[in-house]
């Protein structure tokens, strides 16, 4: 809920929608259950811009990058844009495995039913992946 508070408070973004609330069986060492949503937000920001102020809600909520898929309280990520594509070294938008991860693409489509791939055209879809269950219908 903070992560959510604070997202909508940046300047420049305003929140739409939240996705339902997601568990998911985490990757990497063992630790608990990831929890998973998605914010649908409009933006001013330029998207470095906005990836830059999620690291710092992360840090502010604190989030330490210890260990390459390690325990963390919050990962926070600019997933997709309507049309966006990004490819710079800190930020590559759509999110380069967002098709291969349903724990990101089913809250994705929770808050944007009609998302497409920028650069296929193409509608997401989610894969079916087995060990996602919904938590909450809101957050």
């Amino acid at each position: 809920m903070r992560a959510r508070e604070r997202v909508g408070a940046l300047a420049g973004v305003e929140a739409l929608a939240s996705s339902r609330l997601y568990a998911t069986a985490p990757v990497g060492p063992p630790q608990p259950d990831y929890l998973n949503a998605a914010i649908l937000v409009e933006c001013t920001q330029e998207p470095a811009a906005l990836l830059q102020a999620l690291l710092s809600i992360e840090a502010e909520l604190g989030r330490v990058r210890a260990e390459r898929w390690g325990p963390r309280v919050i990962d926070l990520d600019v997933l997709w844009g309507p049309g966006l594509v990004v490819d710079e070294p800190a930020l590559v938008v759509p999110h380069p495995r967002l098709t291969e991860r349903d724990f990101a693409l089913l809250p994705l489509l929770d808050v944007a039913p009609d998302a497409r791939d920028p650069r296929t055209g193409a509608r997401y879809a989610a894969r079916g992946d087995a060990g996602i269950s919904v938590v909450a219908p809101t957050w």
